[in-house]
């Protein structure tokens, strides 16, 4: 099937990861966050996984960081969202501030220097940020989403890059909530309006050159 410019239109994840040019979105692999997931030790080895299968096909990695203002630059609305991080104490001096233990990388996942770190303060990986012009200038028009959480920064970003013009694909057995519910009733509608493959399949298609690794 193709457009009105004659441009494949994609049907499957594999359709996508093997045409264009794809980079891995690490999200938020951070002790405040990812690291909160009642899943971590599982999630853990399919993100390494996915991460060296794309820095060995030279798929561009972009990892997240989330890094809160200090609290009095924080609007209503943003204080609002610590507050119930915080388990309602209202404590944001204490959520995810620049060099603290919470928003220090997991253990392990800290970028490498080929790595492409985009800081941000929204569950976006666009908003507000140079993601779009960093992504653009390297040539991605795909971008595999892992990483926690389903519900909050993995759905936000998905649907923002769609409105901006890239195919989101979701890795299901490589994100993950901070409850079953959570992460199942996400999935449910990202797989309404995404591309979704197993870490295997994304990992078989880059083995194989799939996708046009960004050198």
């Amino acid at each position: 099937m193709t457009d009105a410019h004659n441009t494949p239109v994609p049907r499957t994840a594999a359709d996508v990861l093997t045409t264009g040019r794809t980079a891995l979105l690490l999200w938020d692999l951070q002790n405040g966050l990812g690291g909160q997931s009642p899943q971590l030790a599982e999630l853990s080895v399919v993100w390494q996984r996915l991460r060296e299968a794309a820095r060995d096909a030279g798929v561009l990695i972009v990892r997240s960081r989330h890094v809160a203002p200090r609290p009095e630059l924080m609007d209503p609305v943003e204080r609002w969202r610590v507050t119930r991080r915080t388990h309602g104490e209202n404590r944001p001096e204490h959520y995810m501030q620049p060099g603290g233990l919470d928003s220090a990388f997991i253990p392990g996942f800290e970028p490498e220097p080929y790595e492409l770190v985009v800081d941000k303060g929204a569950p976006s990986l666009f908003h507000d940020t140079e993601a779009d012009h960093r992504l653009r200038a390297a040539g991605v028009t795909n971008l595999v989403l892992a990483g926690v959480a389903t519900d909050i920064g993995i759905d936000f970003t998905a649907r923002h890059a769609m409105a901006l013009g890239y195919f989101p694909v979701v890795a299901e057995d490589a994100v993950g909530a901070f409850t079953p519910a959570a992460h199942e009733a996400a999935m449910t509608i990202l797989r309404s309006f995404t591309f979704t493959a197993s870490s295997q399949e994304i990992v078989s298609i880059w083995s194989t050159g799939g996708a046009a690794g960004l050198t």
